[in-house]
């Protein structure tokens, strides 16, 4: 018999493919990083309107969230993931054969717009398609999001320059072929296979994205965590996109180093993700782990400001990555513990508050930099682990009677 609600012919994403184009995903994201002094001087732009660039993309991930309240709901998440890297491949396409600062700020908001639906498709997709297998496949998901991001220094290399417009135009081809690709990779799976893959997790996957939300917005644990989320996010771009740029303008490291600055970084975030999923499984204590992590990651990120020796640098750089790097999969995998019915809404909430993080403080950054000085400024965005540290203390002492993995 049919298990209620489904329908034939269910169709989604293929993991392999969800990896792969999460992989793309982030290399389109963080190439303002290594890519932002070229950009600086063809387009006139100075660091504040640089960081300004950076919030109008978060800009169009807020009209992609309004506008995926009141349509996207209707369409299954893996299509919503499709949609999202249409729109990015249109818009990395058109800053590739377009000119002037106007329209990069135009084609960085649909960045952002697809950004969202791809962030929440996916992510979304996996905990609930994939539901068995959301604590292996998530954290993996975010692993291919920063080897991407490890990528991304060196792929760029051949762009520095006045070419850097290919980068971007270059990324947008290979997610349209992913996106073709997928369409044409479709699994329509038949009732029988899908009631025997779902037979414990069909009732949850079912309700995922019509589960009551009230307990969560009501829920100061959950509330917190996700301010976590805020801050990590935002310290997560100010990394990023101004420590490649510190490296290049103010410790004069010539382009090969500044791409490793951004790799280092996403070195130690990818071996984080990696082995977070097999520390929980014997025995890790999530809560416990962030801690320890947050607060090294601020003093990893502090250290890294009060040296000149590049060595030390991006030792310091990689350190930050790996200490903070499991936040967001262990965010989701404990979420999601806590409510199992509102997988898609965990999914939106981080997003939601990566958004809002992204948005203010990487223009924060530029902000303090325009009076004093980049290092300066990196040094101070420390604050934003040390209050995570905080925050998940607190989280830690509310839900201290829940089971959270």
């Amino acid at each position: 018999m049919r298990p209620p609600g489904l329908v034939k012919g269910f169709d989604t994403m293929h993991p392999a493919l969800l990896f792969a184009a999460f992989f793309f995903f982030a290399v389109a994201y963080n190439l303002l990083g290594p890519l932002a002094t070229n950009i600086m001087a063809s387009t006139g732009l100075s660091l504040t309107d640089s960081g300004t660039l950076v919030s109008s993309q978060q800009l169009g991930a807020i009209i992609s969230m309004i506008l995926s309240l009141l349509v996207m709901k209707r369409f299954r998440q893996s299509t919503v993931a499709r949609i999202g890297y249409s729109a990015m491949a249109i818009a990395l396409g058109a800053i590739a054969v377009s000119s002037g600062s106007i329209l990069l700020f135009i084609f960085y908001m649909v960045i952002g717009f697809g950004s969202f639906l791809i962030d929440s498709g996916s992510n979304a997709a996996l905990a609930s398609d994939y539901y068995e297998k959301r604590s292996l496949y998530v954290p993996l998901l975010h692993f291919c999001y920063s080897a991407g991001a490890i990528a991304t220094g060196y792929l760029i290399l051949p762009f520095k320059g006045p070419s850097w417009r290919w980068a971007y135009g270059v990324v947008g081809i290979v997610l349209a072929v992913i996106v073709v690709l997928s369409l044409l990779s479709q699994r329509a799976r038949d009732n029988k296979k899908q009631a025997n893959r779902l037979e414990q997790g069909s009732q949850a996957i079912e309700e995922v994205q019509v589960g009551p939300i009230s307990a969560l917005l009501k829920d100061k644990a959950f509330i917190l965590y996700t301010l976590v989320i805020m801050f990590y996010m935002g310290s997560q771009i100010v990394c990023s996109a101004w420590i490649p740029v510190y490296v290049e303008t103010e410790l004069a490291q010539p382009a090969a180093i500044t791409a490793t600055s951004l790799t280092v970084f996403w070195i130690g975030t990818a071996i984080s993700r990696l082995i977070i999923g097999p520390v929980m499984n014997k025995g890790g204590k999530p809560f416990l782990l962030s801690i320890i992590g947050m607060l090294l990651a601020g003093l990893s990120l502090a250290g890294a400001t009060m040296t000149t020796n590049i060595v030390w640098v991006l030792v310091f750089v990689a350190l930050c990555g790996f200490f903070a790097g499991s936040t967001i999969p262990m965010y989701i995998v404990v979420t999601s513990t806590w409510f199992p019915q509102n997988t898609a809404f965990i999914s939106l909430s981080y997003i939601v508050a990566g958004t809002v993080g992204r948005m203010i403080f990487p223009w924060l950054v530029t902000e303090i930099a325009s009076v004093t000085n980049l290092g300066y400024a990196l040094l101070v965005s420390s604050l934003m682990l040390f209050i995570s540290t905080i925050l998940i203390f607190m989280v830690q002492r509310i839900s201290r009677d829940r089971i959270s993995f």
